[in-house]
């Protein structure tokens, strides 16, 4: 009798500690997730303000009357204005486009300090939650099984954070010595296999053209997930509308063509947009009721994944991957071209903005023609009808096609630099009179190359490189009689 009271007597004592343990060890988590996601909580704002003062950059880089409003968000915090208040007050374009990019390595710098200090502090309150959990598991000898619910707890807390906040990679846990490290090392080597994904996919070149970016982003994405066909559309108004896709087979014939329209609201990407959803999948194309869906059959592919560019909170367009094979996408799919998506949205987007300033800057030249010679104006605008005419006759690329269209206007801007008294005489011209004329060809070459070597921070030299030409070359003739090089025959035109 004496002796079964001892052991009950021991039984009770470590039935108590077991309770006091795991009762102390429940608060403990508890205490540290809600520790943990304030934290989250701070992090994750932080990193959306951070976001909205690049926004704001981005905008006075496209627009340095708005340069005073970003005043205030530097000194916010602690960059030195006073050379920038300068540069607006006197008007300096070029210091105001140094700040701005002084500025946006500062934000840079900022951010990455901010978010590494919250990843270790992150590792640091996790390696506490283990270390404690060790200790009192040391306790327990033989009762482990009694406190694997806590562990797993412990285990899904750990994933949900790590996924949220993973910055570079984390070291796992060696040597295994029980069955939960082991679980915990697959799930640090997971978030390592997202970390390096994204980290690759950061690295992409900007580029300046929509097809240069589709063809780039196509290659990769096409063989990350094994897929045969990528593409994008673009919203404008309440239309979206389709670009060149990318085929993984060269050569693939596409039926599904750049320019393919449809409204908004009236597809299943109007969801998509209005809810905020992250990905859809489509396992069969074959079992939905579309023009497009019916286009992509008609290709060859039978499933999609969709997902949103989204640039300042803003659905700017969709990007899409097809296969050949039905049920060809997962859900972890979906959520990883999620994370790739967010990293390739800014870069479409700067490219649809250098291709839109470049389109500007040509349509500004041709107006300060028009300013100066309303028929030189007229003239010009009705070459740049015949050469998209022309251009789509002789089936050229579709890029080259939009480039010839677009700079076309360009070819005479260098009569801008031609005396008034020689390019609106009435009559015709002497022979000193048309030498000077004829300048005008390497006038109007000089002022693009300008653009080009003083923009050459933002955009590739190859930008341009069609309008060059085109000016260059527009007086050149096949038998060699043309000006300024005599260039004669194809291969020398």
């Amino acid at each position: 009798m004496s002796e079964s009271k001892n052991n009950s007597k021991e039984i009770f004592s470590e039935i108590k500690f077991i309770r006091i343990s795991l009762l102390f060890l429940t608060f403990f988590v508890l205490f540290a997730e809600v520790f943990l996601g304030y934290m989250i909580y701070k992090k994750r704002t932080e990193y959306f303000q951070i976001k909205v003062v690049f926004d704001k950059i981005n905008s006075v880089v496209l627009d340095h009357s708005k340069a005073e409003g970003l005043i205030e968000v530097m000194e916010r915090y602690g960059f030195e204005t006073s050379e920038f208040i300068k540069a607006i007050n006197s008007n300096d374009s070029q210091t105001i486009a140094k700040q701005l990019r002084d500025f946006t390595s500062f934000m840079r710098e900022y951010e990455a300090k901010s978010m590494q200090g919250g990843f270790k502090f992150f590792m640091w309150v996790i390696t506490v939650i283990l270390l404690s959990m060790f200790l009192i598991l040391l306790n327990f000898k033989g009762k482990y099984s009694r406190i694997q619910s806590f562990s797993m707890k412990l285990y899904e807390i750990s994933r949900r954070i790590s996924e949220s906040l993973y910055i570079e990679n984390i070291p796992t846990i060696q040597p295994e010595t029980c069955k939960e490290e082991s679980v915990l090392n697959a799930m640090i080597r997971e978030a390592n296999m997202r970390n390096e994904i994204v980290s690759y996919f950061r690295e992409l070149p900007y580029v300046d053209t929509i097809e240069e970016y589709i063809k780039l982003v196509g290659e990769q994405v096409c063989s990350f997930f094994e897929v045969e066909r990528f593409s994008l559309a673009l919203i404008s108004d309440d239309e979206v509308i389709a670009e060149e896709a990318y085929f993984s087979e060269p050569g693939h014939r596409a039926f599904l063509h750049k320019g393919f329209r449809q409204k908004l609201g009236e597809t299943s990407l109007g969801k998509i947009a209005k809810e905020g959803l992250k990905y859809r999948i489509i396992n069969d194309l074959r079992a939905v009721n579309s023009k497009s869906a019916e286009l992509i059959v008609k290709e060859g592919f039978l499933s999609n994944l969709t997902v949103p560019a989204v640039v300042g909170g803003e659905v700017i367009g969709f990007f899409f991957l097809t296969s050949k094979e039905v049920n060809h996408f997962t859900e972890e799919d979906g959520k990883l071209f999620h994370i790739i998506s967010l990293i390739l949205s800014p870069k479409l987007f700067y490219a649809l903005a250098i291709q839109n300033v470049v389109a500007n800057f040509g349509e500004s030249l041709v107006n300060l023609s028009e300013y100066r010679d309303n028929e030189t104006g007229n003239h010009i605008r009705r070459v740049s009808t015949y050469a998209k005419i022309l251009a789509e006759a002789m089936k050229l690329e579709p890029r080259l096609v939009r480039e010839i269209y677009q700079f076309a206007p360009l070819h005479d801007i260098g009569k801008i630099g031609i005396p008034d008294s020689i390019l609106l005489k009435p009559g015709k011209l002497d022979d000193d009179e048309w030498e000077v004329m004829k300048t005008h060809v390497m006038i109007g070459v000089r002022i693009i190359e300008d653009f080009v070597e003083n923009s050459r921070k933002i955009m590739s030299g190859n930008s341009l490189k069609t309008a060059i030409n085109l000016i260059r070359d527009h007086h050149e003739k096949w038998d060699g009689s043309g000006y300024p090089f005599g260039k004669k025959d194809a291969v020398n035109l």
